[in-house]
Parts: structure tokens; C-alpha cells; sequence
């Protein structure tokens, strides 16, 4: 079993999957499910890539926030969870979080 990206065409992502049928119904039906579950956690990671920043300073409510490069963040999905490098930013303000 195996689910893979084969292309992106602007926002469709195209998503090969291969399943192992097996001598049982039940078998095949749990088969079928890691593979489509495996399909969703690829689409999902694609799309959380789509809505991170690119690193350039914001700014929310007066308050300039910068990057501090990318860091490894885990994702719970209705499909498994997902690692998925994402935008670390700070701000130096005391009286906000130190992470949005």
C-alpha cells in the first residue's frame, strides 16, 4: 500500500494511491482505509504549507513580529498525525506571548 504525490497543478494536488486487496473483506476494507488515511494526512500537510508565512516581519496591532526560521511542528488530522516544518515568529513586546 502506498499513497503518493504525483504533481500539483496551481491548488490541485494529484495523489496516487496503490492498495493491496485482501483474501478477507475486513482486511480489505482496513487496507483501504490506512491507504486513503495515508492520502489525507499528504493533502492536509500540502495544504497547511499553502497558509504558512514566508518569514518576512508582520506586524499585528503595532506589534513587529519576526521570523525565527522554520521548526518541525506535529499535527493532529482526522487522518493521523503530521509532521510539518512551519514559521516560528516572535515578538519582542512584554506584554505579548512570546510566540504567535
Amino acid at each position: 500500500m502506498a499513497a503518493k504525490i504525483i504533481r500539483k497543478e496551481g491548488k490541485k494536488l494529484i495523489i496516487e494511491i496503490t492498495i493491496d486487496l485482501e483474501d478477507s473483506m475486513l482486511d480489505s476494507e482496513e487496507a483501504i482505509q490506512a491507504v486513503v488515511n495515508e492520502a489525507g494526512t499528504l493533502a492536509t500537510e500540502e495544504a497547511l504549507k499553502q497558509f504558512d508565512t514566508n518569514g518576512e516581519a508582520i506586524e499585528i496591532e503595532g506589534n513587529q513580529w519576526r521570523s525565527k526560521g522554520q521548526e518541525e511542528k506535529f499535527y493532529q488530522t482526522p487522518y493521523g498525525e503530521i509532521q510539518c516544518p512551519s514559521m516560528f515568529i516572535t515578538t519582542t513586546d512584554a506584554e505579548r506571548p512570546s510566540a504567535l
